[in-house]
Order: structure tokens, then sequence, then C-alpha cells
């Protein structure tokens, strides 16, 4: 099977003919190979992510790739520019502003060389002032440009499962906010977060319904990192996330398309309440230390009925280990979870910049080695 056939097969909760083996390349290894620096890789050449990940994960090291595409801005959408605040060679500081038609949003970032972007200051400073800025932005998912969506998707061909990705309205509101205070506007402001996810969940759902309509991706990815009990409560994540996954999940298989939903840090707790949205799909089931998840019980206990993918810590193993500790987590991985499909291999999180070259070529050729299907 190609690496589109064989995840799509595993993430329906089929078996492919063997372990589709995914690294979980997100942002930092692509940039180490595409010239190692941030600020030239996202502000000067501007390269397409989709494009350095497909490539790293695929053409590099083998891997079967697996991304998510995005949409491109509306016509209609508020204009928006970037005005550079600082700048050396070492690092950039600059400011987005969104002007929308009940005024302007800005928001500064911080970007180095060797260090992503960080957000120092967020659009939103006031949510019962600025909530009718918020609302602007939720418009227009039925003419989003979709034509990056379509020409990567051809271009990326089988060598990668590219699905669309949408954020949950926690990890949409932290975006705009700050994730402390998001999580304090959930318990304090309840009056002005509910009408605004509201809308998110009513926006979201037009914009996925649109994407598969006029494109051909082969699943929808909802995140996620900050609905983990890392970061929340499960009461929480069943106030705020459980309808909207449901109305994505609703609108996804109206077109025969699998969800699969991406939580890192520790989501053993979390998982009966996103299954209940109806997903297909379980990422990145973190094992501890950083997450909380037993493979083989969670196996045994959604197996058949939700796929799994991940497992691998991406500090403990990946980054801080040898070769021999990837295969033998490998190996425990695939004893876990293997048997009877429904299982790709990938990391509990993204795979760190300074993961060692052996590693990866590791993680890979254990995979090959002993996901096969007898």
């Amino acid at each position: 099977m190609t690496p589109k056939e064989s995840i799509t097969t595993a993430m329906r909760n089929g078996r492919p003919d063997a372990v589709p083996v995914t690294l979980g390349l997100s942002e930092m290894v692509p940039v180490r190979y595409f010239g190692g620096d941030y600020i030239r890789f996202f502000l000067k050449d501007r390269v397409p992510l989709w494009k350095a990940r497909v490539e790293t994960e695929h053409d590099r090291f083998k891997a079967d790739c697996f991304l998510h595409l995005v949409e491109n801005p509306s016509r209609y959408d508020p204009p928006s520019e970037i005005r550079i605040l600082n700048e050396t060679p070492d690092e950039v500081s600059y400011k987005e502003i969104i002007s929308t038609k009940k005024g302007s949003m800005e928001a500064t970032y911080h970007i180095g060389r060797k260090t992503p972007v960080v957000c120092k200051e967020h659009f939103v400073k006031n949510p019962a002032l600025d909530k009718d800025k918020v609302l602007e932005l939720l418009k227009n998912p039925d003419s989003k440009d979709l034509t990056e969506i379509i020409s990567a998707y051809k271009e990326i061909g089988d060598r990668a499962h590219a699905g669309f990705w949408i954020s949950t309205p926690i990890d949409w509101w932290s975006s705009l906010r700050n994730l402390q205070d998001a999580i304090m506007d959930m318990y304090d402001l309840k009056e002005v977060i509910k009408p605004l996810f509201q809308a998110y969940t009513e926006y979201a759902s037009a914009l996925v319904d649109n994407v598969l309509k006029n494109t051909p991706v082969d699943s929808i990815g909802l995140g996620g990192s900050s609905t983990s009990m890392s970061v929340i409560s499960p009461d929480f994540h069943r106030e705020y996330s459980l309808e909207f996954g449901r109305a994505i999940c609703e609108t996804a298989h109206k077109y025969g398309k699998p969800v699969q939903y991406h939580m890192c840090g520790k989501s053993r707790k979390m998982l009966p309440i996103t299954a209940e949205m109806g997903v297909d799909g379980f990422d990145a089931l973190e094992a501890p230390p950083t997450g909380d998840v037993d493979l083989a019980e969670v196996k045994k206990t959604f197996g058949g009925k939700i796929s799994l993918r991940g497992n691998v810590n991406s500090i403990t193993v990946m980054m801080n280990g040898s070769p021999r500790d990837v295969e033998k987590d490998v190996i425990r991985c695939m004893e876990s979870a293997k048997e009877g499909g429904g299982f790709i291999l990938g990391v509990g999180d993204q795979t760190p910049y300074n993961t060692p070259e052996e590693n990866l070529y590791a993680f890979v050729e254990a995979g090959r080695k002993y996901g096969r299907y007898d």
C-alpha cells in the first residue's frame, strides 16, 4: 500500500498490509532540514510547511507521511498586515494588525533563527470589549481560498495522508487570547465565552463542509493540545469541546471522511469524552512521563471501535534515548496495539528539533521491521 492508503485504512480502523510508520514531524525537524533558520523558513522564504514535511518525512526518512492542510483567507475577510518592530540577523519582533469593521486587533510576535514563533501579546485584550471584533473573524467560511489545498494535495500525491486541520474552540480562543487568560475566561466570563464558542462551532462546521465539498482531503484533524488534562479538566473538555466535536464529526461523516482527534499531554481521562464526539481516531496518546496513556490498556478499551496513533515518547525516547531505546519502544507499541489493525505508529507529541538523526532512522527501520502483518 502507499502511505496514503495505509494510513487511511488504519485510521478507519482497518488493517493495512503493515502498520503505518509516521514520525510526527510538525515544524521543528522540517525547519532543521530546510536550512535550520526559523526566520528564513517562516518570514523570508515562506516555505510551505506541507512541502517541508512531506519532503522530510517521506522523501528523506522514508516514513509514511501524515500531515494537515489549512485554508487561506477569503477576499472578504478583514485585511491584515505585518509590521516589523525590531530586526537583527538573529531575531525578529513583529506585529500583526487585523482591521475589522468593529475596530483593529493587534498581536506581537517574536521569532529567532533557532527558536520558533512565540506570541508575546495576543489579539484579545478584553473579551467583553473585543467580542464584536472576534465575531468579524467568524465570517465567510464559504468563500475561503482553497486553491493551495487543492494544488498541495495534487503535488503530495500518494506520499502522504493529507487531512484538513480545524482547532477546537479552546485552542482557537487560546490563539486569540493567551492560554492562562483563556482558562480564566471559561471560569469567569461564561456569558461572553459560550456565545463566542457557539459562533465558532457554526463557523468551523461550515468551513469543514466547504472544504470537504470542494477539495479531495483524506480526513479531518481536530486539535487538541490545550484540551489535554495537562491544561484543563475533564469537566471543561465536556463543557467546551464535546458539542463542537460532535458537530465536526457529523459534517465530516456526511462526506465519508474519518475524524482524528489530536491531544498531547495527559489525555487518558479525556478519551471517553472525546469518544462521545464520534471521532474515528485518537492521536497522540502520549506515554509517561509527559503523558499518562498505557497503550495496551487503551487498545483493550477502544480497539475495534476507534483507531490509535502515537505513544512513542518524543522527549525521553526520541530526543534523549539511543537507537536501541527507540527500537525497544517501537516493539512495545507494536505488541500493545498492532493486533487487528487500527494502529498507526507515531510519537506522543511533535518530534523535537534536536532529535538525533540516527533515532529518526531507527524509528522508521524498527517500524517497518516489527509492523508487518503475517
